[in-house]
């Protein structure tokens, strides 16, 4: 799930706002093909310059997995409490 949020900042803001892989389908591989591409067409479709999103702080995984595809801290935190991370285009 990904969309753009107007009510943040003075245009809005892109997140990429849920990316779930099936747990009988985890550690095959599909999210390195799949988030990749995904982040293409959001990229494309709202021709934005960052792209934000949140991640628990104790999802290692999730962590090192975004910082891979080039997401960084920002140091905010999402209205539940999750760290945001943002990736410039």
């Amino acid at each position: 799930m990904y969309g753009l949020w107007l009510n943040e900042g003075k245009k809005g803001r892109v997140w990429f706002d849920r990316f779930l892989i099936d747990k009988k389908y985890q550690n095959l591989g599909y999210a390195k093909i799949a988030a990749p591409l995904i982040i293409e067409k959001i990229k494309n479709e709202y021709n934005y310059d960052k792209l934000y999103l949140s991640v628990y702080e104790d999802n290692y995984v999730a962590i090192n997995f975004y910082k891979k595809l080039g997401f960084k801290f920002n140091g905010e935190k999402d209205i539940n409490g999750e760290l945001v991370m943002v990736k410039k285009f």
